[in-house]
C-alpha cells in the first residue's frame, strides 16, 4: 500500500508560476512606486528656474527586467515662459532608452533628468535629481524589506 498523491506534475508547475508572477507583479509594482515617488519628488523641488519647463519635463523613470522596458513614465508637468523647440519628455525618454541597453539582466530603475544641461545645473548647487537619489538609497532597502513581508504572506 502506497501513497498516492492527489496532485499532479502539472498542478505544481502551475502554482510554482503562479508564485513567481506574484513575485514579479510584487517587484515591478514596488519599482514603478520608488520610481513615481523619486520623479515627484525632483519635480517638486524648486531650487532652479526652469524657463523652457524642458528640465522638469525631462525627469522621468523607466524600468528594466533583463534588457527589456517593462514599464516606464514620461509625462509633460510643467509649460515654460519661453517657447522652446525641444520636448523634455521626448529627451528624457531616449536618454532612459539608451541607459537601458546597459541593464541586460535582472531589474533596473532608472532615473533621469535628460537634458544634457542637468548635470551643469547641479554643479552649481542645485538640485535637479541628487535628493531624489538620495530619497531612492534610503527608501530602496525599506521597500525591500517590506517587499520580502508581503512576498511571505
Amino acid at each position: 500500500m502506497g501513497i498516492k498523491p492527489k496532485f499532479t506534475k502539472a498542478e505544481i508547475r502551475s502554482t510554482f508560476v503562479q508564485r513567481k508572477d506574484r513575485i514579479e507583479q510584487a517587484i515591478l509594482a514596488t519599482l514603478m512606486y520608488l520610481g513615481e515617488m523619486c520623479v515627484n519628488h525632483a519635480r517638486s523641488v524648486n531650487t532652479y528656474q526652469d524657463q523652457t519647463g524642458n528640465l522638469r519635463n525631462s525627469i522621468g523613470y523607466i524600468i528594466v527586467k533583463n534588457g527589456r522596458t517593462i514599464a516606464s513614465s514620461f509625462v509633460k508637468s510643467v509649460t515654460g515662459t519661453v517657447e522652446s523647440d525641444e520636448d523634455g519628455v521626448k529627451i528624457g525618454r531616449g536618454l532612459a532608452r539608451e541607459l537601458a541597453k546597459q541593464h541586460n539582466t535582472g531589474y533596473a530603475l532608472i532615473v533621469v533628468a535628460g537634458m544634457n544641461y542637468a548635470a551643469a545645473v547641479e554643479s552649481k548647487g542645485f538640485d535637479v535629481l541628487s535628493s531624489a537619489e538620495h530619497l531612492a538609497e534610503k527608501e530602496f532597502p525599506r521597500m525591500i524589506r517590506d517587499l520580502k513581508l508581503q512576498i511571505a504572506a
